[in-house]
């Protein structure tokens, strides 16, 4: 069965059922903007004098926040829409013909989320024209090919995350740890919202177990203050790490739990 194929088909229908809901995304893209003018009112409130934890970065605190708004909306697509998207297929009761065709496990994966991440990228190109023209951001510094190395390799780390979690919704329909972690931590925890140098000490080794502060850090580097190869190389060995064991894994797992709920019947079930 042709990848590229399926993929059309898949984002094709999507679109054509988000299309139909142009209120909802005509909201969605206010909601962005309100939620990046509060962020833009509170670096307003400090000014443009830099918190010890920010030095590193040379920016002030909207540019590190809108940096990492913009690229954790991105790559959490892949950590959120499995999940939900499978969910979806659920519900409706398309998934188990969907799965009952000579579909294998990374097609259906790839098909799944591709209009997810082809909006994603459209939000990313929202978030890139507000920043210049709205906010009069400047990234005159950023090393864009090492940027988009970490997008690269924090992209595919998120995606098996929610890979990982749409393991649970295959088995249990409802009850997902992986998607609550995610949903709850990763922000807080991950150098999103603040450096994670803001934590107590305790929580720093916490920290440390997720690959969102090491794909932040790394990509707030390249982008703020133009880091080179040598400077980030920790964080991205960290991420080759994650991903060599996460991908292979979580897609693994996936079909494992697929090939459970075919042989307890469940697969049709929600």
């Amino acid at each position: 069965m042709n990848l590229a194929r399926v993929v059309l088909a898949f984002v094709r229908r999507d679109f054509l059922a988000e299309s139909s809901y142009r209120l909802s995304f005509a909201l969605g893209a206010l909601a962005t903007l309100a939620n990046l003018a509060v962020f833009y009112f509170i670096g307003r409130l400090f000014g443009t004098a830099l918190a010890p934890e920010l030095e590193p970065y040379g920016r002030d605190y909207f540019a590190y926040v809108f940096t990492a708004l913009a690229f954790f909306g991105y790559i959490g697509t892949g950590a959120g829409s499995y999940a939900g998207r499978l969910r979806q297929e659920q519900t409706q009761g398309t998934l188990e013909a969907t799965l009952s065709t000579p579909l294998g496990t990374v097609p259906f994966l790839a098909a799944l989320t591709a209009w997810n991440f082809l909006f994603a990228t459209f939000e990313l190109a929202v978030y890139a024209l507000a920043g210049l023209f709205i906010f009069k951001l400047d990234f005159a510094a950023a090393n864009w090919p090492l940027a988009a190395l970490v997008f690269a390799l924090s992209a595919g780390c998120f995606a098996a995350l929610g890979i990982l979690s749409s393991c649970f919704v295959m088995l249990f329909k409802r009850g997902n740890p992986v998607a609550w972690v995610l949903n709850n931590f990763e922000g807080l925890l991950g150098g999103v919202y603040f450096p994670v140098a803001v934590l107590p000490a305790w929580l720093l080794p916490v920290s440390a177990l997720l690959p969102v502060t090491y794909a932040v850090r790394a990509f707030q580097s390249a982008m703020l203050r133009g880091a080179g190869l040598t400077e980030i190389k920790g964080d991205l060995l960290a991420l080759a790490a994650f991903d060599a064991v996460l991908i292979p894994a979580s897609v693994w797992l996936f079909g494992l739990a697929v090939r459970r709920a075919r042989r307890t019947g469940t697969l049709g079930e929600y």
